[in-house]
């Protein structure tokens, strides 16, 4: 590493940060929704039915929800940098792999390799990264890197549809393999664990002599707690309602008289707002109390899914923001209470397993919300107990303050 940029004692936690965002945008950009754009490529050649082409997002999402907890121990132990380099070679081997299937059940086994590229390099990696070089502006940091998140599907997304009509798809996915190759050569150079690794401090307090990833409570410490479970609960039922509703909402304006083309629009709309809403939320965290601020946002998504219930084509738009800017907040502030509570000693750990429950309602949701609309064949009654799921979710969060205060005190002033 340049001497130079370890001497910028301020720079670098800025750069750390940034790496982290640039991590996502590949790792979440190439794992998640921009693969859909081949789908017809592969229905169009192989023939695959429906259910066996959405497979391979289940397995992806099951290695996610299975293994998340296992890989939590691994970073406790050896931390982030190793696996974050791991995690990208898998990545760019799973995708250069992808110009070469010839059947689903190739498919399957890429995807089992994309599910270990995110539980690896993903989310939980680039959390417990950034969050050991701030001591300060935590929030925002912490916003900057998770709104790659969304950063990545809308690059990529629009990206991957170009390949595919000038190149094929099996000439996209060996040009895509070079994203994480880039990404690695960058991470092996460039990135590292902690300041401490490199004798620098924290950025928001030049006094800190302690190791930040040594701080805070060990895995049996966090479990004994109210708060622990309580996140982990209302991230299974927020999950459970927000991807829920998303995975079903093109089909339910589709039917409300909307054309595909505005659907469409509606769809990037969400993840756009959802974007910027993961970054000023987090901001908003570092000066206000982030317990508030999350049942604020509860209370936004479920008047976001009272709209959708209403079956009125004028709320559409607004309801849909309200579930944009909602989700972009609870998704940052349920990484930013844990960090903040718990701290980083364990943080591999507690995020997985934290991160294990919401894949949980993040598998359950879209099945279940579609039962519900087989019963009737209308999504109002999904929309209204999903809604009232979110009810329990706000009643829950107004404890977390209550349950934080119980501790000691939280690990990360």
């Amino acid at each position: 590493m340049n001497k130079i940029l370890y001497e910028k004692k301020i720079f670098y936690p800025w750069l750390i940060c940034f790496s982290g965002l640039l991590i996502l945008v590949v790792i979440n950009g190439l794992t998640t929704t921009s693969l859909s754009v081949f789908d017809n490529a592969f229905i169009s050649e192989f023939h695959w039915k429906r259910d066996e082409l959405k497979l391979r997002e289940s397995i992806t999402n099951s290695v996610t929800l299975f293994f998340i907890l296992v890989s939590g121990i691994i970073i406790d132990k050896i931390r982030v940098k190793k696996m974050m380099l791991f995690g990208s070679l898998i990545l760019a081997i799973a995708l250069f792999s992808y110009s070469f299937v010839t059947n689903k059940y190739q498919a399957y086994f890429i995807h089992f390799l994309l599910g270990v590229s995110m539980i690896t390099a993903g989310s939980v990696s680039c959390i417990i990264l950034v969050s050991s070089w701030f001591q300060e502006k935590k929030g925002l940091a912490l916003g900057i890197v998770l709104s790659g998140t969304s950063l990545g599907s809308a690059i990529f997304s629009p990206f991957n549809h170009y390949l595919l009509h000038e190149y094929g798809w099996r000439q996209s996915f060996t040009f895509l393999a070079i994203f994480p190759v880039l990404i690695f050569i960058y991470i092996y150079f460039f990135v590292e664990n902690s300041p401490n690794d490199v004798d620098i401090k924290p950025l928001g307090n030049l006094n800190t002599v302690n190791n930040l990833l040594t701080e805070g409570m060990t895995y049996p410490e966090a479990t004994r707690t109210h708060l622990f479970w309580l996140i982990c609960l209302c991230g299974f039922l927020t999950f459970y309602c927000l991807v829920g509703t998303i995975a079903n909402i093109f089909l339910h304006l589709v039917g409300l008289g909307f054309t595909e083309k505005r659907t469409s629009f509606y769809l990037g709309l969400y993840f756009i707002i959802a974007l910027f809403a993961k970054l000023f939320v987090s901001i908003f965290s570092d000066y206000i109390n982030p317990y508030l601020v999350f049942s604020i946002c509860c209370i936004m998504m479920i008047l976001g899914f009272f709209g959708l219930t209403m079956m009125d084509t004028a709320l559409i738009l607004p309801s849909i923001t309200l579930m944009a800017v909602s989700w972009g907040g609870i998704y940052s502030l349920y990484n930013i209470i844990a960090i903040k509570t718990f701290g980083l000693k364990a943080a591999g750990k507690i995020n997985g397993t934290i991160n294990m429950f919401e894949g949980g309602g993040a598998l359950l949701g879209p099945v279940m919300t579609g039962f519900v609309f087989n019963l009737n064949h209308s999504y109002q009654l999904a929309f209204m107990i999903n809604a009232g799921l979110m009810f329990i979710v706000l009643l829950l969060s107004l404890r977390f303050k209550a349950f934080m205060l119980k501790l000691r005190k939280p690990i990360i002033e």
